[in-house]
C-alpha cells in the first residue's frame, strides 16, 4: 500500500493534538475501538438450537445499542465462540478470548460449561453471566466472584412449575416423573417435589403422594420400558425433564401408549416450543413447559416488544423460543455496569453487576447482591391442539415474580430444601 506525505502529515497532526490534549495516542485509540463481549455457546451440533437463537437476541442487542449511540461513546461488539456444549472446548475458547483482550464473558447454556470455565474468571480478570444454565450449584457450593447468572435456578424453577400445578390442577394429587440419572435431572426433581409438598398443602389444601420416579440416559433413542412403566405407575401426573430431542422422541412415542389419556397433566422442565413445533399435529393436550421467556407475555413492555419485532424481521420465525431473550439481556446487563462503572474493566464491572436492577425485554431484572443470582420472572405456558397450520396454539401464560419462589442466599453452602 502506498502512504502519501499528506497521510503522514495528517496523522502527526492528529497526534500531536492528542498529545496537546494530555491524552496519550494508546488510550485515545483503545476508547474508540469497539467494546468486545465474548459469547461462549453451542453454534454446531445438538445443542446448535438453543446457542444460535442466544447469539441472535444478543446479536440484537448490540444492534439496538449501537444505534442509540453506544456504550461510552464506543460501539458493542459481539465476538462468538463455539464451546460445542463441551465444558473443555468452552475453557479452550474461553482462553482464546481472554487471550485477545475480550474479558467479559457471556453464554455457557450448560452447567457443566459454566463450571469448567468458573476457574478460569479470577486469574484471567475475567468474568462471566450466564444465560440457561440453572443448577443450583452454581450460586451455592460452587460460588464466583466474577460469575452472574442471568436465568432463573433449578430451585426457583421446579418449585414455580409445581405452583402453577396446584393453582392449574388441583386435583392431580399423585404424581411421578421422567429424567436423566444425571446430577441436574435428580435436582430438577429434587425441586419440584419441594414444591408440590409446599404449594398443594397451601393452595390446593390437599396432600400429595410422590410416586418413584423412571429415569433414563441422555440421548435414549427408545423409551418404550420407561413408558411401559409410567403407563402402570397411579401416578395422574407427569414431570418431564427430558430435553430436545429426547422429549420429542420420548412425546412422540408416548402418544402411541396413551400418554396423554394416562397423565391429566404434564408439566416439563425446559422444552419451550421444542415439543410443539417438532410434533406438530401429533401434538397432545394439557403439556406445561417452562420457558425462559414468553415473548407474548412481555408486549405491553418497550423492550419485549422492540426485541420480538427485531427478530421477526431479522429471522422471520415468528416462535422465538427464550434462550433469545438470555443472550439479549446479558448483553445489556453489560451495557449497564459499564454505564454505571464509567469503565469496561472486570472489577469495576463486577462490582457494578452486583446488586443492580435493569430493565430487560422480560421485565425489571436484578443480581442479587449476595450470591450473584438474578432474581426475575418464572415463566410457563400450555397448549391446546388445534385444527390450524401448526396443529397447536398456545392456550395459558402464567408469569411467578421470581421474589415469591427463589431461595436465601447460600454462597458457598449448598442448597436446602424445606420440604422434600
Amino acid at each position: 500500500m502506498r502512504v502519501s506525505r499528506r497521510t503522514i502529515l495528517t496523522g502527526v497532526a492528529g497526534a500531536s493534538l492528542l498529545a496537546g490534549l494530555g491524552v496519550p495516542m494508546s488510550r485515545a485509540l483503545a476508547q474508540s475501538e469497539p467494546l468486545k463481549l465474548g459469547f461462549i455457546g453451542p453454534l454446531s451440533g445438538a445443542q446448535e438450537i438453543f446457542g444460535a437463537p442466544m447469539l441472535v437476541g444478543a446479536q440484537i442487542a448490540a444492534e439496538q445499542i449501537n444505534a442509540a449511540g453506544g456504550v461510552n461513546g464506543r460501539k458493542i461488539e459481539i465476538v462468538a465462540r463455539d464451546d460445542k456444549a463441551a465444558g473443555p472446548e468452552a475453557v479452550k475458547q474461553a482462553q482464546g478470548l481472554v487471550g485477545e483482550g475480550v474479558h467479559l464473558l457471556f453464554g455457557a447454556i450448560q452447567t457443566a460449561v459454566a463450571l469448567a470455565i468458573g476457574p478460569l474468571l479470577q486469574p484471567s480478570n475475567a468474568t462471566l453471566i450466564s444465560c440457561a444454565a440453572i443448577a443450583d450449584s452454581l450460586t451455592h457450593e460452587n460460588f464466583n466472584p466474577n460469575y452472574f447468572r442471568i436465568s432463573d435456578n433449578s430451585y426457583m424453577r421446579y418449585r414455580a412449575l409445581a405452583r402453577v400445578m396446584a393453582e392449574k390442577h388441583p386435583e392431580i394429587t399423585k404424581w411421578t416423573g421422567i429424567f436423566p440419572d444425571a446430577a441436574y435431572g435428580h435436582q430438577s426433581w429434587d425441586g419440584f417435589v419441594d414444591g408440590l409438598k409446599e404449594y398443594y398443602s397451601s393452595l390446593a389444601k390437599k396432600d400429595v403422594e410422590i410416586i418413584e420416579p423412571v429415569l433414563t440416559k441422555f440421548g435414549a433413542t427408545d423409551f418404550k420400558p420407561q413408558l411401559t412403566t409410567l403407563m402402570r405407575s397411579p401416578a395422574e401426573g407427569l414431570f418431564n425433564n427430558t430435553n430436545g430431542a429426547d422429549a420429542v422422541t420420548l412425546i412422540a412415542q408416548g402418544a402411541n401408549f396413551g400418554l396423554s389419556r394416562k397423565f391429566k397433566a404434564i408439566a416439563d422442565g425446559a422444552n419451550e416450543f421444542n415439543v410443539p413445533k417438532a410434533l406438530g399435529k401429533r401434538m397432545i393436550p394439557n403439556f406445561w413447559t417452562a420457558m425462559h421467556w414468553y415473548y407474548g407475555g412481555y408486549q405491553d413492555t418497550e423492550m419485549g416488544k422492540k426485541l420480538y419485532q427485531d427478530y421477526v424481521a431479522k429471522t422471520g420465525d415468528k416462535l422465538p423460543i427464550g434462550y433469545v431473550e438470555q443472550g439479549h439481556a446479558a448483553v445489556y446487563a453489560y451495557v449497564n455496569a459499564i454505564r454505571a462503572a464509567g469503565s469496561a474493566d472486570t472489577a469495576a464491572v463486577v462490582k457494578a453487576l452486583e446488586g443492580m436492577s435493569f430493565d430487560t425485554a422480560k421485565g425489571r431484572r436484578t443480581f442479587r447482591r449476595e450470591d450473584h443470582q438474578a432474581i426475575l420472572d418464572v415463566n410457563f405456558i400450555t397448549f391446546d391442539v388445534k385444527d390450524n397450520e401448526l396443529g397447536w396454539e398456545v392456550s395459558d401464560f402464567v408469569r411467578i415474580p421470581g421474589a415469591d419462589v427463589i431461595e436465601p442466599p447460600t454462597p458457598g453452602k449448598e442448597i436446602q430444601f424445606r420440604f422434600k
